[in-house]
């Protein structure tokens, strides 16, 4: 289900206008990111949520480079 954002009606002729059609933008794909942000974050010390998340984004990425065929030294 998606709600309206009235706030970014008022910027639309102007977003029109630097990237074209609206068909070709969408901020719910970047917002959802959010969501995967705060499950990092969840088991981390909350002393630093920033390095827990980028050492386990990280992590994902590796895991992900290995199983595509990668290899490391």
């Amino acid at each position: 289900i998606s709600k309206p954002k009235f706030h970014f009606l008022m910027h639309l002729p102007t977003y029109i206008c630097h990237f074209g059609p609206t068909l070709l933008f969408s901020m719910e794909h970047y917002e959802s990111f959010n969501h995967v942000f705060q499950l990092t974050c969840i088991h981390s010390s909350q002393q630093g949520p920033s390095q827990d998340s980028c050492q386990k984004f990280a992590w994902l990425d590796l895991v992900k480079h290995i199983l595509m065929g990668g290899f490391w030294y």
